[in-house]
């Protein structure tokens, strides 16, 4: 990050603790953060979005995968086989629209939705930024 600095125009991180840490990495080096992606919507990286230090993370439908994955569960534990509602790669699977959220969508998508709690996330130095997007 030193030696390449305003030459890395964009970091597409696996998930939101390696976005995280390349955050923390081009501030610690001193160089100006540039979009970066996450993973998972976790908490650290809704709070990041908030304050424009990460630009997207990816939310997937945790109550819907959830019972899917329940679904399956029982029955293999019934000696059955999951039929899936379509085939991926030669397996059954059942697939779901995961959503980018952004600064301009977080309060829709993880707030309004109740999948994130404003108490758990707006604290410290967030809680200005939550205001500002209306996030109580």
């Amino acid at each position: 990050m030193t030696q390449f600095k305003d030459q890395i125009v964009g970091v597409v991180a696996a998930n939101d603790g390696t976005g995280g840490g390349a955050i923390a990495a081009f501030k610690a080096a001193g160089v100006k953060v540039p979009p970066v992606t996450g993973n998972d919507a976790e908490i650290a990286a809704a709070q990041r979005i908030i304050n424009g230090d990460q630009y997207n993370t990816i939310s997937k439908p945790i109550k819907i995968v959830a019972e899917a994955s329940a679904n399956v569960a029982w029955e293999f534990m019934q000696g059955k086989k999951p039929a899936g509602k379509t085939t991926l790669y030669d397996t059954p699977s059942e697939l779901f629209v995961p959503t980018v959220v952004t600064k301009e969508n977080v309060k829709e998508v993880l707030f309004d939705s109740g999948i994130m709690k404003a108490s758990e996330v707006c604290t410290g130095e967030y809680a200005k930024g939550c205001d500002e997007l209306g996030i109580k």
